[in-house]
């Protein structure tokens, strides 16, 4: 019996001393455990604190840098069609934001160009259908992106001229995911930037401008075209957008000769614009009634009132007719200019 009890002395002793020598190492697990458990709190504060706001400056930047494209190539072209040439310019568009290493992937873009065509053509004289009315409309406005301006009295007096176009359009989505997503549209030689919820706004105005001093009212504007093929790029880095001038006119109109008094009597003037971003043209072209200093009753905008979100946000495809009817005109002068739009390695 008194060997069994030193026995059972000897064995708690000895665990005692394992025990005592293992003390460091219990320490160095434990330390270890609060360093991971340190790194791992900074961590979950970096993924969603400062990730996100990281992410954030990338994709503002990425937005800014669309739209400096936008600017870009919108002055490209009308330098273009302006001063005859270079016949062809390449934009550079960045197609994708910066990235955080390891993290987060960086937000790629869609760039494409879209030329519209409008089924059945456009009614003029002798078009079945066609009246003094709907002069220069589409006979089918689905789908149908255009422009038009006409004028009671063209160049050298003669007599009514309507000109138009389908014109196109170049669009980029930015599908961000910290910031706000944008998309930038460009058609009739105006930049459109549109944001989730309908909201559109005239980023880059066209060269449409009215003015009336000294009792005299003068017009000026253009008329772009794009044509092309239909293309998209998606992807990383940067892409080139090429623009290839293919004809360009000026159009001047000074009214109509009166040989009694060799003078000239004003005209009236109408610009319509076909477009599925009716909110940004309407704000515009409202500003533009508003500060050509003319009485409402030798200008006038049709709708005159603007369009609730809800009509931008479900179009459905059917384009939006916005006109702006000028009487009297003393003068008016407009360019009437196409570009071929290619994008990617081979447009020159």
């Amino acid at each position: 019996m008194g060997g069994s009890e030193v026995s059972n002395v000897r064995r708690r002793f000895a665990r005692t001393r394992r025990f005592r020598r293992s003390r460091r190492g219990v320490v160095s697990v434990i330390g270890t455990l609060l360093a991971l458990l340190v790194f791992f709190a900074l961590f979950g504060i970096f993924i969603t604190q400062y990730l996100p706001l990281w992410m954030v400056d990338n994709e503002e930047a990425f937005t800014a840098q669309a739209e400096a494209s936008f600017a870009l190539l919108k002055s490209n072209i009308d330098s273009q069609y302006v001063l005859g040439g270079p016949p062809a310019l390449g934009t550079p568009f960045t197609i994708s934001s910066q990235a955080v290493p390891l993290l987060a992937q960086p937000t790629e873009a869609t760039l494409q160009f879209l030329p519209t065509t409008c089924p059945g053509g456009f009614y003029a004289k002798g078009v079945t259908g066609a009246t003094a009315s709907n002069y220069g409309q589409p006979v089918n406005s689905s789908e149908c992106v255009f422009a038009n301006m006409t004028m009671t009295a063209g160049p050298g007096s003669s007599g009514y001229l309507s000109q138009r176009i389908a014109s196109g359009v170049v669009e980029m989505i930015l599908p961000n995911r910290y910031y706000a997503a944008q998309t930038f549209y460009m058609e009739d030689d105006a930049v459109i930037q549109e944001q989730p919820g309908g909201f559109e706004l005239m980023d880059l105005a066209p060269p449409l401008n009215i003015t009336h001093t000294a009792g005299n009212t003068s017009i000026s504007g253009s008329l772009l075209q794009m044509v092309g093929n239909s293309s998209i790029v998606l992807g990383q880095g940067s892409e080139f957008v090429y623009s290839h001038l293919r004809y360009a006119s000026t159009v001047t109109s000074i009214g109509t000769f009166v040989k009694t008094n060799s003078s000239y009597l004003p005209f009236k003037f109408t610009f319509e614009i076909g477009t599925q971003y009716p909110c940004a043209w309407w704000g515009f072209l409202s500003n533009l009634t508003k500060q050509s200093g003319l009485s409402s009753g030798n200008i006038t905008l049709s709708p005159a009132t603007p369009y609730p979100l809800t009509t931008c946000l479900a179009l459905g495809g059917v384009t939006q007719v916005l006109k702006v009817t000028v009487s009297n005109v003393n003068y008016l002068s407009y360019y009437n200019a196409g570009v071929q739009i290619v994008l990617g390695v081979g447009g020159t």
